[in-house]
């Protein structure tokens, strides 16, 4: 990363006006509360277990003011935002479909941090998700003030069972393939009045009954890109196994509160961007959309700081080191975010791998539509655009549909480039793993009763006319136990031989078999 880059980052601090967090009905409510800096704090709690962001909305209830702090679902099944709520430490997590106008942040949460340590009520969940009034909720204590720190200790245990589809075609055949995966997470979190320490780590198996012919990137195994050092990935002395262990330091970092605002060091989890599939903004490990377990992002090490800007924005910077910490593997940026008429805006300047990203974008609501759109332009080596812009809509209480269109300018309408791309920088470093140039992806959800719901997802290559198709389903067991099934559908011109003789794909899909899926994922 030359001076220049570094310039363009500084630069932009100081340029960038707009920035946002989206506000999707209905919401997710994590706790009620009299008082309306423990309704902060818990705020915080959300952010530092779940890197999500919280607000807190002020109701009256026979005149005596309340606050409510609630997760915005932008947009995201709702199911497993609950689940992460509650593996997390949040119990009484329940659906609000609320018409109160957009919340805001209470002043007290933004000015100060205030501790972690003291107990939050929460308001009963229930199992519909009609309107609700608030009951009275008893004051909570005054904060202890003490440097003790509380400890959580959570985590999970999750198993995937994947039959291949068998494969056939004018270069090699196979049977049906057999993989399973079976992962454990043990998450470690303290807290002080001052002070958030973050451990994640994960250990998992991953079996096979053949070698598989191209990776799906169903299962996600962490290389180590944007991290200074790691441990070792493989557990496994063997190579050719058909059985692997692998092992993941995923979090483990410390957060320092200060009146200014939140210093962050180590791995910790950073994302960009607001658009519901792709985000051209996003380019720190995002996953790819075929992985199955995509409940906890892949962290990164940085230094991050981040400052409240106003009642609703924030000014985010940092830098993420690469292998050894190297200026050609890091990374620096800046993001804003604010919300200006009821609209929510970003923008976000990266300098990465001799690149310079440049993005932003808007969401807002368009009638009984929410809409949004994201653009990033990427300015170095690669030069290209990508822009994502969307709208969802509740068709009935229980039914979410939504549908986004992709420009990926980093990608090829020729088929014939698509496995070249693999070695460039936008795919390397950049978060692209797209293929193609023009991409249409619907989606519809549906809740069918509180224990069922049901998904069903597509992305269909416009250029080369392939096409993913997503059906998942999940059924809550009992408490803290999941059951999920699903099938991976491609469809799409298979292998060919290029005029040189040498293989290529014939389109992004076509070449892959379909799959089906199960899982077992248990919470503690």
């Amino acid at each position: 990363m030359n001076s220049n880059g570094y310039a363009r980052i500084v630069l932009g601090v100081f340029t960038c006006l707009f920035a946002c967090l989206a506000h999707a009905e209905p919401v997710l409510v994590l706790g009620s509360f009299v008082n309306e800096s423990n309704a902060a704090k818990h705020l915080q709690r959300i952010e530092a277990r779940l890197n999500e962001q919280g607000v807190s909305s002020q109701i009256s209830l026979k005149g005596t003011p309340y606050y409510r702090v609630i997760l915005p679902i932008k947009g995201r099944p709702i199911e497993p935002l609950k689940q992460r709520a509650r593996a997390a430490g949040f119990e009484g997590v329940w659906t609000w479909e609320t018409d109160l106008a957009t919340p805001k942040m209470p002043k007290t949460e933004l000015a100060t941090r205030a501790p972690f340590i003291e107990a939050a009520p929460q308001a009963p969940r229930e199992a519909s998700s009609a309107r609700r009034s608030l009951a009275p909720v008893a004051e909570p204590s005054a904060p202890d003030r003490s440097p003790r720190a509380q400890t959580n200790i959570s985590g999970y245990l999750k198993t995937y069972g994947v039959i291949q589809d068998s494969v056939a075609n004018d270069f090699f055949e196979t049977d049906s393939i057999y993989q399973a995966q079976t992962s454990g997470r043990l998450m470690v979190e303290s807290f002080t009045d001052w002070m958030v320490f973050q451990f994640h780590y994960e250990l998992s198996s991953l079996s096979v009954s053949r070698s598989i012919g191209g990776d799906l990137q169903a299962f996600n195994i962490v290389g180590d890109s944007y991290r200074v050092g790691d441990l070792k990935t493989s557990l496994t002395s063997d190579a050719a196994s058909k059985t692997q262990v692998y092992q993941n330091l995923d979090r483990l970092n410390f957060q320092v509160q200060l009146n200014a605002g939140d210093l962050t060091v180590g791995r910790q989890a950073i994302a960009f961007g607001a658009a519901r599939f792709i985000n051209p903004i996003d380019v720190f490990l995002p996953f790819d959309v075929r992985t199955f377990n995509t409940e906890y992002r892949t962290g990164v090490d940085a230094i991050r700081f981040q400052r409240p800007w106003g009642e609703l924005g924030e000014v985010d910077f940092g830098l993420v080191l690469g292998k050894d910490a190297d200026q050609s593997t890091s990374a620096a940026f800046v993001q804003i975010r604010n919300n200006m008429g009821g609209r929510d805006f970003n923008f976000s300047l990266i300098e990465y791998a001799q690149q310079t990203l440049i993005g932003g974008g808007v969401q807002s609501e368009l009638g009984d539509l929410g809409f949004w759109l994201e653009v990033a332009y990427v300015d170095g080596d690669y030069d290209y655009a990508r822009v994502s812009t969307g709208v969802d809509y509740a068709f009935q209480e229980n039914i979410f549909g939504m549908i986004e269109y992709h420009y990926n300018g980093a990608g090829s309408q020729n088929p014939d480039d698509y496995l070249s791309l693999y070695q460039t920088t936008p795919y390397q470093r950049g978060g692209v793993f797209l293929l193609g140039e023009n991409y249409l992806i619907p989606s519809i959800s549906v809740q069918v009763s509180p224990l069922l719901s049901v998904a069903l997802m597509g992305i269909l290559n416009l250029n080369d006319q392939s096409a993913y198709t997503s059906i998942a389903a999940e059924y809550n067991v009992a408490e803290n136990f999941y059951m999920d099934f699903g099938l991976y559908l491609f469809s799409g011109k298979d292998l060919g031989i290029s005029p040189d003789q040498t293989l290529m794909l014939g389109s992004e899909y076509g070449a892959n078999p379909n799959l089906f899926y199960s899982s077992l994922r248990w919470y503690f």
